[in-house]
């Protein structure tokens, strides 16, 4: 018996260079560029936001009103929003020569 696992084992010695040897065959993946938004833009907005919030708190609490910081937050989130949109629809158009 040991003779033919001695047999079995310099086949499979044998067979394993030829698998090596084998030519690699590479995938070619397209990557689809992908829509960023830069990472100073969105720190920017929340930092407007996190201002106005914090406009809100303090003219909040001069009138002594109750409400709570996710409110501020939420309406400084839609005035800062609804400013960029009325910014961009107010930027005039180019002239043309």
């Amino acid at each position: 018996m040991a003779t033919k696992k001695t047999e079995v084992s310099a086949k499979a010695k044998k067979a394993a260079p030829a698998a090596k040897a084998a030519p690699a065959v590479k995938a070619t993946v397209k990557k689809t560029p992908e829509k960023k938004v830069p990472a100073k833009k969105k720190t920017d907005e929340r930092e407007l936001i996190r201002m106005k919030a914090e406009e809100i708190y303090h003219a909040r609490v001069a009138r002594s009103e109750h409400g709570t910081a996710d409110g501020d937050w939420h309406l400084a989130e839609k005035l800062v929003k609804a400013g960029a949109k009325k910014a961009v629809a107010k930027k005039p158009a180019a002239k043309k020569k």
